[in-house]
């Protein structure tokens, strides 16, 4: 039996060899292919990129008029338009409303943007009571092409999420530094002022004993009386000129509390928020120690870079735990701020990061010198981390109950100080008039004897009362460290606040199994593709049926031999020309080709073995499972996108595993997958043997009274 398959087999390559028909259309086999490969391949190599994008064109059209914001004129749409300037992503075209609507309609350009007249006027209504959105008129017409609409919304989308960012950012930045400039108003003017005020009225009450003794001499001269009332009246105009002074001070002071006591308030669950963000980032330090720990022991070329970048991650999740102890620490000065357990516990945490980031450096130093690493040393860096996202959930859990109302009182305390001036600016204001008409009745009365000094000395006590709790008011507020503390809060960091304003969160992108482009990612579908159709090919033009006598088994191998090597050397022409024609990007280089040669070998089992048992309705077979694993084996769209009839056939398609196969050795290999592809690839050959060896003498001789019949309508032969 062996030497008959051998004889079959030798006979076939003789036949190419002397035949240059055959020879040629063996070699026109071969090739292409891997030719229907390469040209897919190619065409699809990177059509997301910036230089295939911007040949996408977009219509731009700025009607914005402007507006005023603050005092300033500002044109959000020049803005706009100027950034899209500097946007290569899509091909941005400026130009009219009325061009641009005709270019998209002829189809010239797939999109268009227009910013409406009334835009910045629109964005401009944030700091008004009367709040609109932004619009921007976006147009796509979709019957140019399929997939140019979604890239195009893709663009428009990039475009509103911009101008958000710098409107956030704008406005922010405008309410931080009109806070900003109140609070340096405060400090170098209104303070200063109210310690010259301060200052004046202790004097005046000083005077007060003085003015006593003069109401006792009183009593014995009506004349001293008058004197010394005239001298006292003489001090009233820079009493009221003082006054005078706090008052408008007052005023400075109660716009600033008004337009402080929002912002103060919304810090409490601004804190919180980023307290749980600290927590969030503890569990992804964990996820990502481990899988650096797992690139490690699996001997990975990447793991310098992934131990550089779980470095730079523990540093800034430090740099994060330090501004939240500076921020406590400043509020621990407050009489109502007591934070030194919350405090301790955020240095333990930035002590535990800092041993985790030793450890790392370790890590590093050994993976540069070449040495092996100590593995048990990442569970001592997720023992850490543990304790780091188990420090910060129980801070997190106990900020409501505990931590919360600590801040707010502390927030209260100072609110309580800084309306303690308007209290006492307002009771001087109150209480002067009475002090000049009891003088003023005084002095009008000094010649009626013993009944008005008697009044004034019953009065004076009273004045001197309310000038003294004045005086003190004052002297608490000068002296007020939560005063200064607030407006220190309200000076710093703008520019950092305005950031986080704009974007709150930053979104860090960490790609698993890259693929590098369009055109690598495609590959596995389009080479896979590429050996069914040329293994279909094969069957179109040479017999699988044997000249001579022959056993049907001996038929089966022989002639499987050569349809073994023809497709052999289709799939190594694909491969090597995917790696160095293309230079696709590939982890394992030896193993991508060893899957493809795979591949040919179960493709060519299950094609000529359908058409070695069933003849022509085998091709027709081949044909009709090429169609359906085009579009049931998730090679292009994923199969959940896909009708519930496909999802349905997916797991039986040999496409879906040949496809994964491919995916592993380009990618990066997953051990479970790669095994799972080759267990269920090699039941297609075993599958393919039994049939043919079991039912081939059977079927063959039920199918060739179809094939006589066929044969005789003169349409096949």
């Amino acid at each position: 039996m062996l030497k008959n398959i051998w004889t079959i087999y030798k006979t076939d390559l003789k036949h190419i060899g002397t035949n240059y028909a055959a020879a040629i259309v063996v070699l026109a086999l071969c090739i292409l292919p891997s030719l229907y490969a390469w040209f897919n391949i190619k065409a699809s190599w990177d059509p997301y990129g910036q230089s295939a994008t911007s040949q996408i064109k977009i219509a731009v059209v700025n009607n914005d008029q402007g507006t005023t914001l603050n005092g300033k004129e500002i044109n959000v749409g020049d803005q706009v338009v100027e950034e899209l300037k500097n946007n290569d992503l899509m091909g941005w075209q400026f130009m009219s409303e009325k061009e641009a609507q005709t270019l998209l309609e002829e189809g010239k350009v797939y999109a268009s943007l227009t910013i409406p007249t009334d835009f910045s006027q629109d964005i401009s209504s944030l700091v008004t009571t009367d709040v609109k959105k932004g619009k921007i008129i976006y147009q796509v017409n979709e019957k140019i092409n399929a997939i140019a609409p979604k890239l195009t919304s893709k663009g428009a989308t990039g475009v509103q999420e911009s101008i958000n960012q710098t409107i956030v950012k704008t406005v922010s930045g405008i309410l931080l530094e009109a806070g900003k400039e109140l609070g340096i108003e405060i400090q170098e003017k209104v303070l200063p002022e109210l310690s010259h005020v301060h200052s004046q009225l202790e004097e005046l009450v000083s005077k007060f004993g003085e003015m006593n003794e003069l109401v006792d001499t009183a009593h014995r001269g009506g004349i001293q009386l008058k004197d010394l009332i005239q001298s006292i009246q003489n001090d009233l105009p820079l009493i009221e000129s003082t006054i005078d002074s706090a008052k408008q001070t007052a005023t400075g002071l109660e716009g600033f509390i008004t337009s402080s006591k929002s912002a103060l308030s919304d810090f409490v669950p601004t804190l919180k928020s980023d307290l749980e963000l600290v927590s969030v980032i503890s569990g992804e330090l964990k996820t990502y120690t481990q899988g650096v720990k797992d690139a490690i022991s699996s001997g990975s070329e990447q793991a310098p870079q992934v131990v550089d970048r779980l470095i730079s991650k523990v540093d800034g999740t430090q740099g994060l735990i330090q501004s939240f102890i500076k921020m406590l620490k400043s509020f621990n000065k407050f009489p109502a701020g007591r934070f030194d357990e919350m405090i301790a516990q955020l240095e333990g945490v930035q002590g535990d990061l800092a041993r985790v980031q030793q450890l790392l450096e370790k890590v590093k130093g050994q993976l540069a010198t070449g040495e092996g690493p100590d593995l048990t040393v990442f569970d001592q860096i997720l023992t850490l981390l543990n304790d780091v996202s188990n420090t910060a959930d129980s801070i997190v859990k106990r900020f409501d109950d505990e931590i919360a109302p600590s801040l707010n009182q502390v927030i209260d305390k100072a609110y309580e100080t800084a309306e303690s001036v308007l209290t006492v600016l307002n009771e001087a204001s109150n209480k002067l008039p009475d002090v000049k008409n009891l003088l003023n009745t005084a002095y009008s009365g000094s010649d009626q004897g013993i009944s008005a000094i008697e009044y004034i000395n019953g009065k004076l006590p009273e004045a001197e009362e309310k000038l003294q709790t004045l005086t003190e008011k004052l002297g608490e507020i000068n002296s007020s460290e939560g005063l200064q503390e607030v407006l220190t809060l309200i000076q710093e960091g703008i520019a950092q606040r305005e950031s986080f304003m704009a974007t709150p969160v930053e979104l860090v992108e960490e790609t698993l199994f890259p693929m590098h482009n369009y055109g690598t990612a495609m590959t596995p579908f389009y080479s896979v593709l590429a050996q069914w159709v040329g293994m279909t090919l094969l069957i179109s033009m040479l017999a699988v049926h044997a000249r001579g006598e022959y056993k049907k088994s001996e038929e089966y191998f022989g002639k499987l031999l050569l349809f073994l090597s023809i497709a052999l050397l289709q799939g190594l022409i694909i491969a090597l020309g995917d790696l160095y024609l293309l230079k696709i990007y590939c982890m394992n280089p030896l193993l991508f080709v060893g899957g493809i040669l795979f591949t040919s070998v179960v493709f060519t089992f299950i094609i000529y073995s359908l058409v070695s048992v069933f003849g022509n309705v085998g091709k027709v077979v081949s044909i009709i499972l090429l169609v359906l694993q085009v579009a049931g084996s998730g090679g292009t769209f994923p199969i959940q996108l896909t009708p519930k009839f496909f999802q349905i056939i997916y797991p039986f398609l040999p496409f879906t595993y040949a496809i994964s196969f491919a995916r592993e050795s380009i990618g990066g290999v997953v051990q479970s997958v790669l095994s799972r592809d080759i267990v269920i690839l090699s039941t297609y050959i075993i599958v393919a043997i039994l049939v043919s060896v079991f039912l081939k003498k059977p079927l063959n001789r039920l199918m060739s009274g179809f094939s006589d019949k066929f044969k005789e309508s003169g349409l096949g032969e």
